[in-house]
């Protein structure tokens, strides 16, 4: 579903060696509010700034055309997953707040956490 996406949906990616090695997808929900769909580094390539990259420059492009929320949806910290703890701690680190967790939106074992963050004050 995620490949599909790119194809029709923003996206951006990182390219190392000629080989793409991140990427970011943003969905539009409201003008106002979009949402990172997707984002994925290779576990290879973590540790060099490159997701920051990826969301500093979504967030740029966002800014541009007066978006005001960025949201992301992740696993939340009532599920023991450890890849997801790095993921969490990833978007806090970068300015993500912590909002609201929906224990049944994707699945029981899976309870979506929902993070915002401020891109343009109004």
């Amino acid at each position: 579903m995620y490949v599909k996406d790119t194809v029709r949906l923003p996206t951006f990616a990182l390219e190392e060696d000629e080989k793409i090695v991140g990427f970011l997808t943003l969905r539009e929900h409201f003008p106002a509010a979009w949402e990172v769909h997707c984002m994925a580094v290779q576990s290879a390539a973590r540790g060099k700034g490159l997701g920051s990259k990826l969301l500093a420059h979504s967030e740029e492009w966002l800014r541009v055309q007066g978006v005001k929320f960025l949201q992301v949806k992740t696993v939340a910290a009532t599920s023991k997953n450890p890849e997801y703890a790095e993921t969490r701690k990833f978007y806090e680190a970068m300015g993500f707040t912590p909002v609201e967790i929906f224990p049944e939106l994707w699945d029981p074992r899976n309870p979506a956490l929902q993070c915002i963050k401020l891109l343009n004050a109004p």
